[in-house]
């Protein structure tokens, strides 16, 4: 018997619905020539586009000498006006090799601040050390100089400022600012070519979460001056790479709220909960917990004055739960998704989470960036008024780029066929709608069922747990002949109901006993395979 792929789904004893606050509408725009982009960095100046580094080509395969390859490296600074469509484009080869090599990377962490971009690390090949590096670099861009240099095709490096500090050796993290302060929030420093299979099976590679919030001050006037300040440590809250991390408003005093992200410390599954950064502290939010949209993907964050309540729309990504037949699905494969959901806090601090009804076209967002529209009225420098916002669509910005997956779940079967960098621009408007709540009951009686039964291709488990626990699965044939065993941690189970789908192309035809143990109880049941 060969299990293909075990995935686990869970459905709750019960389950608060909540209708959302604001509805979205997406509208493709054509830009010919643009072509797809993910994981990259942007900066705007008026309505242009300025997009750096990034991958041309779709999830990392998984090939070790195959992923994260040079020819998939985005080696051009593009320069995009969505409104006429119109493209430029300048090659790095120009720029001094230190900065043309970090500006070709992928996952640099990046912030706008006024007309300067700033990007920190980033991941990629490096041809002056001949290996794959997370870069030690802080690089200072003017972006209206440099947008201009690249319509007259003059690119010239005095409009870039670079430092080298190993503060800034960071890849998967996120960079944003409180007053004067800019903080570098988890990442990762990873050295060597990316490989599955662990360093010990094929190309070797050290991967270190940096497990901070890294704080420092910028001074640009005539160059380029860091004063590095003291950081946080936290091996447990803060070990998170390819999350979103969002600026927030809280009374009218900016935040930054650390969303997800990749993986927890003793199971390898996004993190459920936020951590909120403030200016001098932080704070994990564990009585939180956010079903949706797991890994960087565009995000919308929206303040509401006169309500003072904050929300956050994500668009896609990766997710480890998604709504199917109006139940909520655990999969830990955590694959490629389509949801949108919103995230809001009200004056008192209370959270919660809503699927829209609307959906992406398609597995995307993950690795994408929400980029506002200059014409977008603010109550900060990167967040919507949400007290602008009426019953009718306005337009708000743009969702660009990113991984488009054909399957939901690609990651044991990626040959780089599978997925691609999207070259969509859609067009993101949102309007306001009632919040109303309703509850649904679900069975809480516990049990222990398979369906269909007889089974053909595939099997479903159900099974009701008191609370979160180990269970240990084990199969064997009529005649009493062990076939396989699987074993599903506490931390991967939900009070309420289970449900694990068991593909089993190869299992062959007739009886088996499926036993489920939990703690000192076990259950047997039987499930007759058919062709």
């Amino acid at each position: 018997m060969k299990i293909i792929r075990l995935l686990i789904l869970m459905m709750f004893g019960f389950m608060t619905i909540h209708a959302q606050q604001y509805e979205v509408a997406l509208s493709p725009v054509a830009v010919e020539g643009l072509g797809g982009l993910q994981s990259y960095a942007v900066g705007t100046y008026n309505g242009e586009w300025l997009l750096v580094g990034g991958r041309l080509d779709g999830l990392h395969q998984r090939q070790p000498f195959a992923s994260f390859s040079s020819d998939g490296k985005n080696q051009d600074l593009i320069v995009v006006n969505p409104k006429t469509q119109e493209v430029w484009r300048a090659p790095l080869a120009t720029l001094p090799t230190s900065i043309k090599e970090q500006l070709s990377s992928t996952n640099m962490q990046f912030y706008q601040d006024n007309d300067k971009l700033l990007c920190t690390g980033g991941y990629a090949y490096s041809p002056t050390l001949g290996d794959h590096i997370t870069f030690p670099y802080l690089t200072v861009i003017d972006i209206p100089q440099t947008i201009s240099d690249i319509k007259s095709n003059t690119l010239k490096s005095s409009n870039f400022f670079q430092m080298e500090d190993e503060t800034f050796r960071v890849t998967g993290g996120g960079l944003n600012k409180i007053d004067d302060v800019y903080y570098l929030v988890g990442g990762q420093k990873f050295m060597g070519r990316y490989n599955p299979m662990g360093p010990n099976f094929g190309p070797g590679f050290e991967q270190e979460y940096t497990n901070e919030v890294r704080k420092f001050k910028l001074e640009t006037s005539g160059g380029i001056s860091v004063e590095i300040l003291n950081s946080i440590h936290d091996e447990m809250h803060l070990h998170r790479r390819d999350y979103n991390l969002v600026p927030y408003l809280s009374n009218g005093e900016r935040e930054l709220m650390v969303f997800s992200g990749v993986f927890r410390n003793t199971v390898d599954l996004p993190w459920l909960y936020p951590v909120k950064i403030t200016k001098n502290d932080y704070t994990p939010i564990e009585d939180f917990t956010q079903y949706f949209n797991h890994y960087h993907c565009g995000y919308l964050p929206i303040y509401n004055p006169e309500e003072k309540e904050m929300s956050t729309i994500f668009f896609g990504g990766i997710a480890q739960f998604y709504v199917e037949d109006d139940l909520l699905v655990q999969d830990n494969d955590v694959p490629f998704v389509n949801t949108i959901a919103e995230v809001s806090r009200d004056q008192s601090g209370a959270m919660k989470e809503t699927r829209l009804a609307q959906t992406l076209p398609g597995y995307l967002g993950a690795g994408s960036v929400f980029i506002l529209d200059s014409e977008t009225q603010l109550t900060d420098d990167d967040i919507v008024d949400g007290s602008k916002i009426g019953n009718e669509y306005q337009d708000v910005g743009y969702l660009y780029g990113g991984i488009r997956s054909s399957l939901p779940n690609i990651f044991w079967i990626n040959t780089g066929q599978e997925s691609e960098a999207s070259n969509t621009i859609y067009k993101v408007s949102i309007r306001k709608v009632n919040d109303i709540s309703s509850v649904s009951s679900i069975e809480k009686s516990e049990h222990l069922q398979f369906y269909p039964n007889p089974a053909n291709k595939l099997v479903r488990m159900s099974i009701h747990i008191e609370r979160p626990a180990e269970l240990s699965v084990a199969i064997t044939d009529s005649m009493g002949k062990h076939i396989h065993a699987q074993v599903i941690k506490k931390e991967e189970t939900v009070q309420g109901k289970n449900i694990l789908v068991l593909d089993n192309v190869n299992i062959g035809y007739g009886a088996f006993y499926y036993t489920v143990k939990i703690g000192s109880k076990v259950l047997t049941r039987k499930v007759i395979w058919t062709e």
